[in-house]
């Protein structure tokens, strides 16, 4: 071989052992440009495991020095930060587990809301002291969805930011599940999901603070699955004030009924919010004596749990039990549901009345109606953030960034 083809070939290893030594280690720095546009990372639901040092930079980006920071104001949503929403029997066991875990891991971090709530003695009791004291102005009013979808969004911010949670909220697609036979043997109620339902407890229909529901079936603690023995130590009810308490079942199956899809088909019908949030809410059940074809499925979703004993089963405090983030996730996918099917529109109409309506009687003309500019908040879990209902419209706009799959 010739000494220049010897030259030659010498020269080319050089270079290859260069861009070797080069480009085989980047160094990844401690900041991550706003517009990065990299596959999306949180389509791994299930860890961060594989990712690299970027693309976790990337992805914890958005949550870096919460609590008390950056909620309101974070930058805009990219398609690599959202997170997915899914149905609950869609996770493998092990994303299951996490977002349980996650929930547990809420019951050790230190109350913040205690000044106010004095009974309140860890994060998920929080959350719940919040829902307790705005349960009179957030129910059968205009801005119900909007709050809730705050509601939501903030708590499934602290499971990421508190309790090292990467996913989004799972929910619960009930209509799966809608049977007297079907419904207790949702994937749901399994041991390894929220566990089942509690011992039953005889009520006397003409002695009791809430709505009796004939075929309720329990009424004591949860017996089985990952939340047995935790306490709640706000409520039962319409009260603050330490008292802990576990989390209660009483499922009636007969509601599930109320949860077909023929009934979530009815609702997304609506030609315009008003009447799409009105018919949700069920504001018809009270007005027409209980009468159950009228029960939206908001509250069947709610009292199909909670019965007349459970902890699902009260206005104020059915967020004491873990299955409120399940149905309120599906609540919430309804309404964007509803909003995709015509986005132009749908993404800015909101309305209905700023006074709850009242259950019984005909209904008034509000006086006060919702605007997008319409203040909420979660108290102290969002001070001083100040959030509007237009902030809450778009679930991949503002301060949002989530989606359903």
């Amino acid at each position: 071989m010739s000494n220049s083809k010897l030259f030659l070939i010498s020269i080319i290893v050089l270079l290859a052992c260069f861009i070797t030594n080069t480009y085989s280690a980047p160094t990844v720095s401690n900041s991550v440009e706003s517009d990065q546009t990299s596959a999306d990372i949180n389509s791994d639901f299930e860890s961060e495991e594989g990712l690299s040092p970027l693309e976790l930079a990337a992805k914890r980006k958005w949550v870096k020095n919460f609590p008390g920071t950056n909620y309101k104001w974070r930058s805009k949503c990219r398609s690599w930060k959202v997170w997915h929403r899914r149905e609950w029997r869609t996770l493998t066991s092990r994303q299951q587990k996490k977002y349980t875990d996650a929930i547990k891991c809420m019951f050790t971090k230190t109350a913040l809301t205690t000044p106010n709530a004095p009974g309140a003695r860890h994060r998920f009791d929080d959350f719940c002291s919040v829902h307790i004291r705005q349960t009179d102005h957030i129910h059968l009013v205009g801005h119900f969805l909007p709050w809730h979808r705050l509601m939501m969004s903030v708590f499934e911010e602290y499971l990421h930011a508190e309790c090292g949670y990467d996913g989004g909220i799972p929910y619960w697609d009930w209509s799966l599940d809608a049977g007297i036979t079907e419904f207790p043997n949702s994937p749901v109620f399994s041991p390894t999901g929220f566990g089942g339902n509690g011992d039953y407890i005889p009520v006397d229909p003409s002695n009791t603070t809430g709505v009796f529901f004939p075929g309720r079936t329990g009424g004591g603690c949860v017996k089985d699955g990952p939340f047995v023995g935790l306490n709640i130590n706000v409520g039962p009810g319409n009260s603050t004030a330490y008292n802990p308490h576990c989390i209660s079942r009483d499922l009636v199956p007969d509601l599930s009924l109320a949860l077909t899809p023929q009934n979530v088909n009815f609702t997304l019908s609506k030609p315009d919010f008003y009447h799409f949030d009105y018919y949700l809410q069920g504001e018809d059940f009270f007005r027409t004596g209980f009468n159950f074809s009228e029960f939206g499925v908001h509250g069947a979703g709610h009292f199909v749990i909670g019965g007349t004993l459970g902890s699902m089963g009260s206005q104020y405090s059915s967020c004491s039990d873990p299955t409120f983030y399940l149905h309120h996730a599906q609540i919430d996918r309804l309404w964007w549901l509803w909003q995709m099917q015509n986005p132009s529109v749908r993404l800015t109409e909101i309305g209905g009345p700023i006074d709850p309506v009242p259950l019984f009687g005909p209904v008034p003309t509000p006086t006060r109606n919702v605007t997008l500019d319409f203040p909420i908040d979660l108290a102290e879990l969002t001070a001083p953030w100040n959030i509007t209902v237009g902030d809450m419209m778009n679930t991949v706009g503002g301060p949002l960034c989530y989606d359903y799959i």
